[in-house]
């Protein structure tokens, strides 16, 4: 039985602000600028069971919280059977709640309506 898959990880961050040292399950995953993304990270290996996404708080000098370690208030757990055949991508979705969820797809993963709504409330 597997216990990992590798698949190409795109970050969308909701987030009205820079988010830096993004690390999903031990990988680097970068830095995300205002309601921005990592674009792709190959290669990342995914263990199946409970997921860790962790980031810090970024911004212009004299933003509240600036370098604050963040992480996840939500559970992400992924098993083989929730991913589709032929999927190359995974899709990681952080929210101004400091939730994220996932979305699997063979090209790269589009937004979440969750996330387009926020963008365009903020708009």
């Amino acid at each position: 039985m597997r216990k990992q898959t590798g698949l190409n990880v795109v970050m969308y961050s909701y987030v009205d602000r820079v988010i830096t040292n993004i690390i999903f399950n031990g990988a680097d995953l970068g830095v995300a600028n205002r309601y921005g993304g990592t674009g792709t990270i190959t290669g990342v290996r995914i263990p199946f069971g409970a997921q860790t996404l962790t980031w810090t708080l970024g911004g212009p000098k004299g933003t509240p919280r600036n370098g604050e370690h963040m992480k996840i208030r939500n559970d992400i757990v992924i098993s083989s059977e929730q991913i589709p055949p032929g999927t190359r991508y995974l899709g990681l979705h952080l929210y101004p709640d400091d939730t994220a969820e996932v979305t699997f797809a063979e090209f790269i993963p589009d937004r979440t309506a969750r996330g387009e709504k926020i963008l365009s409330e903020r708009n």
